[in-house]
């Protein structure tokens, strides 16, 4: 004798993947047990058929044979689409982790990007203050150059005058 094993109409909660798994395996291993049991007895009525005489045993035997190749055929599918169901959760399972060492991957190429930034940040104003102390060099410098010109005509102008009025003491 096999179990038949329905699935329950009244529980209307979602039922996880690993339940759903758990529970197609246990289905497999039923299904399982469910074609060899009708594999021995298609077997056996084989076997009848072949002992048996009579066309009116035999119809019978015949048909109940067909019938059993039907089931065995049912059953066969089942298994098929659990397999399928299986498979598929292996690489739902496999997308899942592909998907999350993506996400992990993105989130620290986002740090990263933030930490560069934030550098660039910091070397745009080391950047900044030195263009504004480079600007201010340069600013001081054109004074000292226009003070040293000042202090030449200065010095220059005193020796004019002082060579004048050395003329001057001379030609008086």
């Amino acid at each position: 004798m096999s179990i038949m094993v329905y699935p329950r109409e009244d529980r209307l909660e979602k039922l996880s993947q690993e339940e759903i798994i758990s529970s197609t395996k246990l289905v497999i291993q039923g299904l399982e047990a469910l074609k060899s049991e009708h594999n021995s007895i298609l077997h056996s009525l084989l076997e009848t058929i072949r002992c048996l005489k009579k066309d009116e045993e035999a119809n019978l035997v015949h048909e109940k044979s067909s019938l059993l190749r039907k089931s065995v055929e049912m059953i066969e599918l089942g298994l098929g689409e659990a397999q399928v169901m299986m498979a598929l959760s292996a690489h739902l399972n496999a997308v899942e982790s592909e998907k999350q060492k993506l996400r992990a991957q993105v989130r620290r190429l986002c740090q990263e990007n933030q930490w560069l930034r934030d550098e660039l940040a910091g070397t745009q104003q080391k950047l900044q203050k030195s263009e504004q102390s480079v600007a201010q060099l340069e600013e001081e410098k054109k004074h000292l150059e226009f003070m040293n010109q000042l202090k030449k005509y200065d010095e220059d102008m005193h020796n004019t005058i002082t060579c004048t009025s050395f003329l001057e003491r001379l030609d008086g």
